[in-house]
């Protein structure tokens, strides 16, 4: 599924902010960045496969990525330092 970037300006120049929706009942989701020309980023989203309690509409912890993929290669574990971390939380409305 695609995201979304927020297009309001950041409080903090270092952080970007969005939204991606996400399938439910599946604790295997993966949050890819992708960066043109360059080698992409993906995190694993610790998450059960059905996030809908409470505790999940709290922040995580910040994350960095679990693999590193460069274009027409397999995705490798990453090494050296993290110039990318993520955190998130749920939002969705109550029925």
């Amino acid at each position: 599924m695609p995201g979304y970037w927020h297009t309001d300006a950041p409080e903090n120049s270092g952080v970007r902010t969005g939204y991606v929706e996400l399938y439910f009942r599946t604790s295997q989701r993966l949050f890819v960045l992708k960066f043109p020309g360059g080698a992409d980023r993906i995190f694993r989203l610790h998450l059960p496969a059905n996030p809908m309690r409470a505790k999940y509409r709290a922040w995580s912890e910040w994350q960095n990525p679990d693999f590193v993929a460069k274009a027409g290669e397999q995705p490798t574990r990453p090494s050296g330092g993290n110039d990318y971390q993520i955190r998130y939380k749920m939002d969705y409305q109550d029925r």
